[in-house]
Protein backbone atom coordinates (compact mmCIF):
# COMPACT_ATOMS: atom_id res chain seq x y z
CA UNK A 1 0.00 0.00 0.00
CA UNK A 2 1.11 3.54 -0.72
CA UNK A 3 2.24 6.15 2.02
CA UNK A 4 -1.24 8.47 2.20
CA UNK A 5 -1.13 11.46 4.46
CA UNK A 6 -4.47 11.93 6.73
CA UNK A 7 -5.01 15.70 8.41
CA UNK A 8 -7.08 16.41 11.72
CA UNK A 9 -5.77 13.34 13.56
CA UNK A 10 -3.05 12.37 15.55
CA UNK A 11 -0.93 9.62 16.16
CA UNK A 12 -2.33 8.81 19.40
CA UNK A 13 -5.74 9.03 18.20
CA UNK A 14 -4.41 5.71 16.38
CA UNK A 15 -2.49 4.14 18.76
CA UNK A 16 -5.05 4.17 21.15
CA UNK A 17 -7.44 2.82 18.17
CA UNK A 18 -4.96 -0.62 17.47
CA UNK A 19 -6.65 -4.07 18.83
CA UNK A 20 -5.30 -7.10 20.02
CA UNK A 21 -5.05 -8.22 16.69
CA UNK A 22 -2.21 -6.34 16.41
CA UNK A 23 1.71 -7.43 17.62
CA UNK A 24 4.71 -5.47 18.91
CA UNK A 25 3.23 -2.33 19.18
CA UNK A 26 5.86 0.49 19.26
CA UNK A 27 5.20 4.08 20.05
CA UNK A 28 8.15 6.76 20.29
CA UNK A 29 6.50 10.11 20.97
CA UNK A 30 8.21 13.32 21.83
CA UNK A 31 6.98 16.85 24.10
CA UNK A 32 10.09 18.63 22.92
CA UNK A 33 12.00 20.06 20.39
CA UNK A 34 15.07 18.34 21.01
CA UNK A 35 12.77 14.82 21.45
CA UNK A 36 12.80 12.39 18.85
CA UNK A 37 10.66 11.61 15.60
CA UNK A 38 7.19 10.64 16.65
CA UNK A 39 6.70 7.58 15.34
CA UNK A 40 4.05 4.63 15.82
CA UNK A 41 4.65 0.62 14.29
CA UNK A 42 2.73 -2.54 14.62
CA UNK A 43 3.21 -6.14 13.02
CA UNK A 44 6.74 -6.25 12.59
CA UNK A 45 8.59 -8.27 9.48
CA UNK A 46 11.70 -9.65 11.65
CA UNK A 47 12.75 -8.99 14.98
CA UNK A 48 16.47 -9.40 17.08
CA UNK A 49 15.88 -10.84 20.20
CA UNK A 50 18.85 -11.83 21.84
CA UNK A 51 20.28 -13.11 26.07
CA UNK A 52 23.75 -12.00 27.17
CA UNK A 53 24.48 -16.02 27.68
CA UNK A 54 24.36 -16.36 23.54
CA UNK A 55 27.79 -15.73 21.60
CA UNK A 56 28.69 -13.00 19.48
CA UNK A 57 26.32 -10.57 19.73
CA UNK A 58 28.37 -7.81 18.18
CA UNK A 59 28.56 -9.07 14.98
CA UNK A 60 24.65 -10.87 14.81
CA UNK A 61 23.30 -7.42 15.61
CA UNK A 62 25.32 -5.61 13.46
CA UNK A 63 24.52 -7.64 10.35
CA UNK A 64 20.78 -7.51 11.59
CA UNK A 65 20.20 -3.81 11.56
CA UNK A 66 22.88 -3.22 8.10
CA UNK A 67 20.57 -5.80 6.71
CA UNK A 68 17.26 -4.57 7.69
CA UNK A 69 18.06 -0.80 7.16
CA UNK A 70 19.34 -1.59 3.50
CA UNK A 71 16.01 -2.66 2.76
CA UNK A 72 14.82 0.86 4.00
CA UNK A 73 13.11 -0.84 7.02
CA UNK A 74 12.69 1.28 10.35
CA UNK A 75 14.29 -0.52 13.29
CA UNK A 76 13.10 0.01 16.86
CA UNK A 77 13.76 -1.43 20.00
CA UNK A 78 16.00 -1.55 23.25
CA UNK A 79 19.29 -2.37 24.42
CA UNK A 80 19.29 -3.62 28.01
CA UNK A 81 21.44 -2.31 31.33
CA UNK A 82 22.80 -5.70 31.79
CA UNK A 83 24.45 -6.01 28.43
CA UNK A 84 26.81 -4.46 29.71
CA UNK A 85 28.23 -7.34 32.02
CA UNK A 86 28.90 -9.08 28.31
CA UNK A 87 30.49 -5.94 26.61
CA UNK A 88 33.09 -5.54 30.05
CA UNK A 89 33.66 -8.94 30.74
CA UNK A 90 31.87 -8.75 34.31
CA UNK A 91 30.10 -12.14 35.71
CA UNK A 92 26.97 -10.68 37.07
CA UNK A 93 26.05 -12.04 40.94
CA UNK A 94 22.72 -10.24 40.91
CA UNK A 95 19.40 -12.20 39.72
CA UNK A 96 17.91 -11.63 36.62
CA UNK A 97 14.04 -12.31 37.83
CA UNK A 98 12.28 -10.48 34.97
CA UNK A 99 13.94 -11.87 32.49
CA UNK A 100 13.38 -9.73 29.47
CA UNK A 101 15.79 -9.56 26.32
CA UNK A 102 18.80 -7.75 27.08
CA UNK A 103 18.41 -6.68 22.62
CA UNK A 104 14.96 -6.31 21.64
CA UNK A 105 15.05 -5.06 17.52
CA UNK A 106 12.02 -5.29 15.55
CA UNK A 107 12.39 -4.27 11.69
CA UNK A 108 9.22 -2.50 10.17
CA UNK A 109 8.03 -1.85 6.57
CA UNK A 110 5.09 -0.50 7.97
CA UNK A 111 4.71 2.86 10.14
CA UNK A 112 3.23 6.15 10.62
CA UNK A 113 5.08 9.44 11.42
CA UNK A 114 3.41 12.74 13.02
CA UNK A 115 4.18 16.22 11.42
CA UNK A 116 3.32 19.53 12.91
CA UNK A 117 -0.52 19.26 11.91
CA UNK A 118 -0.85 15.85 9.39
CA UNK A 119 0.29 12.27 9.57
CA UNK A 120 1.64 10.03 7.22
CA UNK A 121 -0.28 6.25 7.70
CA UNK A 122 0.63 3.13 5.80
CA UNK A 123 -2.10 1.11 7.78
CA UNK A 124 -4.70 1.16 10.23
CA UNK A 125 -7.16 -0.92 11.72
CA UNK A 126 -10.35 -0.83 13.94
CA UNK A 127 -10.14 -1.96 17.22
CA UNK A 128 -12.34 -2.96 20.66
CA UNK A 129 -11.80 -0.29 23.36
CA UNK A 130 -11.03 -1.36 26.98
CA UNK A 131 -11.92 -0.58 30.10
CA UNK A 132 -10.59 0.57 33.73
CA UNK A 133 -9.53 -1.01 36.90
CA UNK A 134 -8.50 -0.23 40.22
CA UNK A 135 -4.93 0.07 40.46
CA UNK A 136 -2.48 0.08 43.80
CA UNK A 137 0.39 2.79 43.64
CA UNK A 138 4.13 2.07 43.94
CA UNK A 139 5.47 0.56 46.83
CA UNK A 140 9.21 -0.06 47.39
CA UNK A 141 10.41 -3.64 47.16
CA UNK A 142 13.56 -2.88 49.46
CA UNK A 143 13.58 -1.77 52.87
CA UNK A 144 14.88 2.03 53.54
CA UNK A 145 17.50 -0.51 55.77
CA UNK A 146 18.75 -2.22 52.39
CA UNK A 147 18.89 0.77 50.52
CA UNK A 148 21.33 2.52 53.70
CA UNK A 149 23.58 -0.67 53.78
CA UNK A 150 24.19 -0.10 49.67
CA UNK A 151 24.42 3.32 50.25
CA UNK A 152 27.18 3.27 53.41
CA UNK A 153 28.89 0.57 50.80
CA UNK A 154 29.17 2.72 48.18
CA UNK A 155 30.18 5.69 50.38
CA UNK A 156 32.90 3.39 51.93
CA UNK A 157 34.34 2.26 48.12
CA UNK A 158 34.53 6.42 47.25
CA UNK A 159 36.81 6.96 50.20
CA UNK A 160 39.10 3.89 49.46
CA UNK A 161 39.25 5.52 45.81
CA UNK A 162 37.69 2.05 44.32
CA UNK A 163 35.12 4.52 42.27
CA UNK A 164 34.58 8.48 42.13
CA UNK A 165 30.91 8.21 41.31
CA UNK A 166 28.42 5.85 41.41
CA UNK A 167 24.35 5.33 40.65
CA UNK A 168 22.43 3.99 43.00
CA UNK A 169 19.17 2.61 42.22
CA UNK A 170 16.21 0.32 44.52
CA UNK A 171 12.87 -0.99 42.73
CA UNK A 172 9.45 0.35 43.25
CA UNK A 173 6.41 -2.40 42.39
CA UNK A 174 2.66 -1.14 41.46
CA UNK A 175 -0.37 -3.56 41.08
CA UNK A 176 -3.00 -2.44 38.41
CA UNK A 177 -5.59 -4.04 36.01
CA UNK A 178 -5.73 -0.72 34.07
CA UNK A 179 -5.47 -1.28 30.26
CA UNK A 180 -1.59 -0.50 29.56
CA UNK A 181 -2.82 2.31 26.76
CA UNK A 182 -4.60 4.60 29.13
CA UNK A 183 -1.69 3.94 31.24
CA UNK A 184 0.84 5.77 28.75
CA UNK A 185 -1.58 8.32 28.22
CA UNK A 186 -1.56 9.68 31.58
CA UNK A 187 2.61 8.97 31.34
CA UNK A 188 2.44 11.45 27.95
CA UNK A 189 0.25 14.08 29.96
CA UNK A 190 2.73 14.27 33.51
CA UNK A 191 5.76 14.00 31.67
CA UNK A 192 6.95 17.19 29.46
CA UNK A 193 10.15 15.48 27.97
CA UNK A 194 11.62 14.28 24.37
CA UNK A 195 11.91 10.52 24.93
CA UNK A 196 8.40 8.60 25.62
CA UNK A 197 8.00 5.14 24.33
CA UNK A 198 6.03 1.95 24.66
CA UNK A 199 7.06 -1.38 23.61
CA UNK A 200 4.26 -4.14 23.71
CA UNK A 201 5.54 -7.59 23.52
CA UNK A 202 3.77 -10.55 24.25
CA UNK A 203 5.57 -11.19 27.49
CA UNK A 204 5.89 -7.82 28.71
CA UNK A 205 5.34 -4.70 28.25
CA UNK A 206 7.73 -1.22 28.98
CA UNK A 207 6.38 2.02 28.80
CA UNK A 208 9.35 5.38 29.45
CA UNK A 209 9.41 9.31 30.07
CA UNK A 210 13.14 9.63 29.67
CA UNK A 211 14.27 13.55 29.94
CA UNK A 212 18.27 11.95 28.80
CA UNK A 213 19.30 11.26 24.95
CA UNK A 214 22.14 9.04 24.98
CA UNK A 215 23.28 9.23 21.79
CA UNK A 216 21.87 10.85 18.44
CA UNK A 217 24.12 9.55 15.01
CA UNK A 218 23.46 11.88 11.88
CA UNK A 219 25.84 10.82 9.04
CA UNK A 220 29.37 10.94 10.64
CA UNK A 221 28.16 13.69 13.89
CA UNK A 222 27.19 11.83 16.95
CA UNK A 223 26.19 14.11 19.99
CA UNK A 224 25.39 12.35 23.32
CA UNK A 225 23.48 14.73 26.54
CA UNK A 226 24.25 13.35 29.82
CA UNK A 227 21.65 14.41 32.90
CA UNK A 228 23.42 14.68 36.32
CA UNK A 229 22.00 16.92 39.37
CA UNK A 230 18.34 17.21 40.47
CA UNK A 231 16.20 19.21 42.54
CA UNK A 232 12.60 18.89 43.03
CA UNK A 233 9.91 21.89 41.46
CA UNK A 234 8.90 24.07 43.42
CA UNK A 235 4.93 24.70 45.25
CA UNK A 236 5.10 28.19 44.62
CA UNK A 237 7.06 30.34 42.19
CA UNK A 238 9.27 32.12 44.96
CA UNK A 239 10.35 28.39 46.07
CA UNK A 240 10.58 27.23 42.34
CA UNK A 241 13.25 29.56 41.36
CA UNK A 242 15.28 28.88 45.01
CA UNK A 243 15.28 25.48 44.05
CA UNK A 244 16.85 26.12 40.64
CA UNK A 245 19.34 29.13 42.01
CA UNK A 246 20.13 25.94 44.98
CA UNK A 247 21.36 23.53 41.93
CA UNK A 248 22.52 25.99 40.26
CA UNK A 249 25.70 27.00 42.59
CA UNK A 250 25.61 23.39 44.66
CA UNK A 251 29.43 22.15 44.31
CA UNK A 252 28.54 18.42 44.15
CA UNK A 253 26.22 18.94 41.67
CA UNK A 254 28.60 20.38 39.74
CA UNK A 255 31.46 17.57 39.86
CA UNK A 256 29.38 14.96 39.33
CA UNK A 257 28.31 16.23 35.63
CA UNK A 258 31.78 17.34 35.12
CA UNK A 259 32.85 13.51 36.00
CA UNK A 260 30.10 11.74 33.73
CA UNK A 261 30.95 14.47 30.61
CA UNK A 262 34.83 13.49 30.91
CA UNK A 263 33.64 9.84 31.27
CA UNK A 264 31.44 10.51 27.76
CA UNK A 265 34.15 12.30 26.32
CA UNK A 266 36.58 9.31 26.78
CA UNK A 267 33.86 7.25 25.48
CA UNK A 268 33.56 9.11 22.47
CA UNK A 269 37.18 8.93 21.70
CA UNK A 270 37.39 5.57 21.25
CA UNK A 271 35.82 6.01 17.84
CA UNK A 272 35.81 9.52 16.90
CA UNK A 273 38.31 11.42 15.09
CA UNK A 274 41.39 13.25 17.19
CA UNK A 275 40.26 16.79 17.96
CA UNK A 276 36.86 16.96 17.25
CA UNK A 277 35.23 15.89 20.59
CA UNK A 278 33.67 19.38 21.98
CA UNK A 279 31.66 20.28 24.85
CA UNK A 280 29.00 22.17 22.94
CA UNK A 281 26.91 23.34 26.42
CA UNK A 282 28.13 22.72 29.79
CA UNK A 283 25.70 22.90 32.54
CA UNK A 284 22.26 23.79 30.87
CA UNK A 285 19.55 24.02 33.22
CA UNK A 286 16.61 22.08 32.29
CA UNK A 287 12.88 22.56 33.72
CA UNK A 288 10.35 19.42 33.33
CA UNK A 289 6.89 18.88 35.59
CA UNK A 290 8.61 17.31 39.06
CA UNK A 291 12.13 18.34 38.37
CA UNK A 292 15.36 20.84 38.00
CA UNK A 293 18.15 18.82 36.13
CA UNK A 294 21.50 19.97 34.91
CA UNK A 295 22.92 18.32 31.46
CA UNK A 296 25.73 19.00 28.97
CA UNK A 297 26.13 18.22 25.56
CA UNK A 298 29.12 16.63 24.06
CA UNK A 299 29.54 15.92 20.03
CA UNK A 300 31.84 14.25 17.95
CA UNK A 301 32.92 13.95 14.34
CA UNK A 302 33.11 9.14 14.05
CA UNK A 303 35.90 7.83 12.56
CA UNK A 304 35.54 7.32 8.71
CA UNK A 305 36.58 3.43 10.16
CA UNK A 306 34.29 2.81 12.56
CA UNK A 307 30.97 1.16 12.26
CA UNK A 308 28.38 3.55 14.34
CA UNK A 309 26.42 0.81 15.79
CA UNK A 310 29.94 -0.73 16.48
CA UNK A 311 30.35 2.78 18.24
CA UNK A 312 27.33 2.47 20.16
CA UNK A 313 27.39 -0.72 21.66
CA UNK A 314 31.05 0.13 22.85
CA UNK A 315 29.82 3.13 24.51
CA UNK A 316 27.06 0.86 27.03
CA UNK A 317 26.03 0.91 29.60
CA UNK A 318 25.41 4.79 29.87
CA UNK A 319 28.04 6.55 32.03
CA UNK A 320 25.51 8.75 34.22
CA UNK A 321 23.85 5.54 35.10
CA UNK A 322 26.62 3.69 35.92
CA UNK A 323 29.26 5.93 37.65
CA UNK A 324 32.54 6.44 37.08
CA UNK A 325 35.53 4.50 36.37
CA UNK A 326 32.60 3.15 34.52
CA UNK A 327 33.61 -0.83 34.70
CA UNK A 328 34.51 -0.62 38.43
CA UNK A 329 30.93 1.00 39.15
CA UNK A 330 28.96 -1.92 37.26
CA UNK A 331 30.80 -4.69 39.38
CA UNK A 332 30.48 -2.86 42.44
CA UNK A 333 26.47 -2.22 41.48
CA UNK A 334 26.34 -5.75 40.63
CA UNK A 335 27.40 -6.48 44.00
CA UNK A 336 24.85 -3.89 45.98
CA UNK A 337 21.72 -3.74 43.83
CA UNK A 338 20.19 -7.71 44.44
CA UNK A 339 18.55 -7.99 40.95
CA UNK A 340 19.55 -6.92 37.71
CA UNK A 341 18.10 -3.96 36.21
CA UNK A 342 17.47 -5.37 32.62
CA UNK A 343 15.92 -2.33 30.10
CA UNK A 344 16.35 0.22 32.89
CA UNK A 345 19.08 2.65 32.54
CA UNK A 346 20.00 0.66 29.09
CA UNK A 347 18.71 2.35 26.05
CA UNK A 348 15.81 2.55 24.09
CA UNK A 349 15.47 4.48 20.36
CA UNK A 350 14.91 4.30 16.42
CA UNK A 351 17.19 3.23 13.59
CA UNK A 352 16.75 4.14 10.07
CA UNK A 353 20.00 3.01 9.25
CA UNK A 354 23.40 2.83 10.70
CA UNK A 355 24.75 6.37 10.44
CA UNK A 356 21.04 7.82 11.30
CA UNK A 357 19.62 6.38 15.09
CA UNK A 358 18.30 8.59 17.95
CA UNK A 359 18.29 6.73 21.43
CA UNK A 360 17.87 7.69 25.19
CA UNK A 361 18.70 6.35 28.48
CA UNK A 362 15.54 4.16 29.73
CA UNK A 363 15.48 6.18 33.07
CA UNK A 364 11.64 7.21 34.26
CA UNK A 365 11.01 3.47 32.89
CA UNK A 366 8.39 0.73 33.69
CA UNK A 367 7.93 -2.34 33.26
CA UNK A 368 4.88 -4.04 33.01
CA UNK A 369 4.47 -8.19 33.53
CA UNK A 370 0.89 -9.15 33.81
CA UNK A 371 -0.67 -6.77 36.66
CA UNK A 372 2.90 -5.89 37.84
CA UNK A 373 4.64 -2.86 37.29
CA UNK A 374 8.14 -2.50 38.21
CA UNK A 375 9.70 0.82 38.71
CA UNK A 376 13.34 1.76 39.09
CA UNK A 377 14.51 4.94 40.76
CA UNK A 378 18.16 6.10 41.24
CA UNK A 379 20.75 9.01 42.04
CA UNK A 380 24.01 9.39 41.95
CA UNK A 381 26.45 9.32 44.67
CA UNK A 382 29.92 10.87 45.46
CA UNK A 383 31.87 11.70 48.30
CA UNK A 384 29.90 14.97 49.62
CA UNK A 385 26.43 13.20 49.33
CA UNK A 386 23.85 12.54 52.16
CA UNK A 387 21.96 9.63 52.40
CA UNK A 388 18.60 11.59 52.98
CA UNK A 389 19.10 13.67 50.11
CA UNK A 390 20.07 11.18 47.81
CA UNK A 391 16.75 8.59 49.08
CA UNK A 392 14.23 11.63 48.87
CA UNK A 393 15.61 12.54 44.71
CA UNK A 394 14.60 9.13 44.05
CA UNK A 395 11.29 9.53 44.84
CA UNK A 396 11.16 12.94 43.48
CA UNK A 397 11.95 11.11 40.24
CA UNK A 398 9.22 8.42 40.55
CA UNK A 399 6.59 11.83 41.24
CA UNK A 400 5.28 11.67 37.82
CA UNK A 401 4.21 8.34 37.53
CA UNK A 402 2.52 8.16 41.08
CA UNK A 403 -0.33 10.06 39.38
CA UNK A 404 -1.03 7.54 36.61
CA UNK A 405 -2.96 5.18 38.99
Amino acid sequence: MKNKTIKNTTILDIFNSLGKDEKNICLFYSREKEGWEKILAFNPVKKFIYKISKKDFEKNVTKFIEEETNKKRKVLGFFSYDLGYKIHKIKNKAKDDLMLPDIYLLSFDKWITEGKNEIEINYVKDIIKECSSNSKNFTAQQSREAYNKAYFTTKNHIKEGDIYQLNLTHRLLAKTKTPSKEIFQKIIENNKVGFLAYIKDKDFEIFSASPERFVKIKGNRIETSPIKGTRPRGKTNEEDIKLKNELKKNKKESAELNMITDLLRNDLGKFCKIGSIKVKEQRIIKKYNNVWHTMSKISGTIDEGTNPIKGLISMLPGGSVTGCPKKRAIEIIDKIEPKTRGIYTGIIGQITNKNDMDFSIAIRTIIRKGDNLYLQVGGGIVADSKNKDEFEETLHKAKSFMKIL
